[in-house]
């Protein structure tokens, strides 16, 4: 390593010349005084019989006319001018010394020009390699002085972007809060007495609001669906300027085909540009496809999977809502297909958007720990499903499904209900809870616990 830091520092040396002039000449002088001075003693003096005048002879031994490389020298480091200097130099002191002996005759013309042309070439050689540098340098300190300056907006944006998502993170922003919204809405526009279309426009102008809340709409518009796959083009409600709808639009087409929310992220893949930022359908549990809601601008910090995940799962409680009134029903045994629509939203939501879902089975032995059950049950929250079924013994098994509720806040509620399985006197009512489970696809305990309940694997696996 130290052999090498010299090598690189005498490379400096010889290459790198001083910036100052006085400094610059100085070192041409000397150089040019040294060239001269092997140049002339490169010749021998011998002296003729009977005379004292002196003849010039060249020495035959030397085969290198070494002058040249301290002139290249001076042309490497300091440019065509200096060196083509160094080069006259070098020939005026010698063509001096040769008339001041007389001896101009045996004078070498030929390695005079050999002398001035290798420094000019290579003096040429220097100020383009030279200029070439600098430029490259000058482009090096631009694209410096760029990339700071980027990586700086880079940071300002993304503090700025972490603060407004920070922001988001302290609102209340949750599935329960959503349902506990919706059941306001439904208690407030009631399906008794009331048609479905002016309950359909009633709760438009409020379910705008509400998806708005979960993902920062700005502009959007509720439209009605005819034939179950017409769409309206005129809103019943907007929010902010909606403009006229485009029926064109790849995204809207994408959806009515699809019968799926869609964001611009769905259509990456497909490269296809267009103007809306969401598209939500609203279809129950029926398969009735009711409206959709149509949002061409949306904050896009907002559009992260776990929103996208609630605003689907809330689209699909509000669908159930405007059709029955219902928000979240316990189901019996025999509604085990519309227990399997509910499931499979859960798990769609977790192979789309990766948001973890839980499901717990309780099986109640006794008619003491169903009671216990069926007070649970009584005070559920909004957005569980409960579904009362047997398996093949003819116990009876509650299957919970908790959208959006990770295996921890499931243990949580598994506690709650199992503290209520104690007597007065201490003693622990029988009961088997099984779970919490993650519902997802790959969770093969899930498919042979659910298995016995009527629901086959193959139906899952494909869902």
């Amino acid at each position: 390593m130290a052999i090498k830091s010299y090598i690189c520092a005498l490379k400096r040396i010889l290459s790198n010349g001083s910036s100052q002039p006085l400094v610059a000449w100085t070192e041409n002088i000397v150089v040019a005084l040294i060239a001269s001075y092997l140049w002339i003693s490169s010749i021998d003096w011998i002296y003729k019989p009977n005379s004292l005048d002196l003849v010039s002879a060249y020495s035959g031994g030397q085969d290198f006319f070494w002058p040249v490389i301290f002139v290249i020298l001076i042309a490497l480091r300091y440019g065509f001018t200096q060196g083509f200097a160094c080069a006259v130099l070098t020939v005026f002191m010698t063509v001096v010394y040769y008339r001041y002996h007389h001896i101009i005759d045996f004078y070498s013309f030929s390695k005079a020009v050999g002398l001035l042309l290798a420094a000019m070439i290579t003096g040429e050689f220097r100020d383009v390699w030279y200029d070439n540098l600098k430029k490259n340098d000058l482009d090096y300190d631009f694209m410096k002085r760029k990339l700071e300056l980027f990586t700086q907006n880079y940071f300002l944006l993304r503090s700025s972007h972490d603060q407004l998502e920070q922001r988001m993170a302290g609102q209340v922003l949750s599935l329960r809060s959503n349902i506990s919204e919706i059941e306001k809405l439904s208690a407030q526009y009631p399906l008794v007495g009331m048609e479905q279309q002016k309950r359909l426009s009633l709760l438009a102008t409020p379910v705008l609001s509400l998806f708005s809340s979960i993902v920062g709409i700005e502009e959007a518009g509720f439209y009605t669906i005819t034939d179950n796959k017409k769409i309206n083009d005129k809103a019943i409600a907007t929010l902010g300027k909606m403009g006229k709808l485009d029926l064109s639009d790849p995204m809207l087409k994408a959806m009515m085909l699809q019968k799926e929310l869609l964001s611009p992220i769905d259509l990456y893949d497909e490269d296809l540009q267009g103007k809306y930022k969401l598209c939500i359908p609203l279809i129950d549990r029926n398969e009735k496809f009711l409206g959709c809601v149509i949002a061409t601008e949306v904050k896009f910090f907002t559009l992260t999977d776990q929103n996208l995940a609630i605003l689907n799962l809330v689209a699909n409680y509000v669908s159930d809502v405007i059709t029955t009134g219902v928000v979240a029903p316990v189901l019996l045994k025999q509604q085990i297909e519309l227990f399997s629509k509910y499931f499979f939203d859960v798990l769609a939501e977790n192979t789309k958007h990766k948001v973890q879902s839980s499901l717990l089975i309780f099986k109640g032995h006794t008619t003491e720990s169903m009671q216990i059950l069926d007070k649970t049950i009584s005070m559920r929250r909004g957005a569980d499903i409960y579904w009362k079924t047997f398996d093949k013994e003819g116990n009876t098994s509650l299957v919970v499904l908790l959208p959006m509720t990770t295996l921890y806040q499931a243990q949580l509620f598994k506690d709650r209900v199992l503290k209520q399985m104690v007597r007065a006197d201490g003693s622990i009512i029988e009961t088997q809870c099984i779970g919490p489970l993650d519902v997802t696809k790959d969770n093969q305990v899930l498919f042979d616990e659910l298995k016995p309940l009527g629901m086959h694997y193959e139906k899952i696996a494909n869902s």
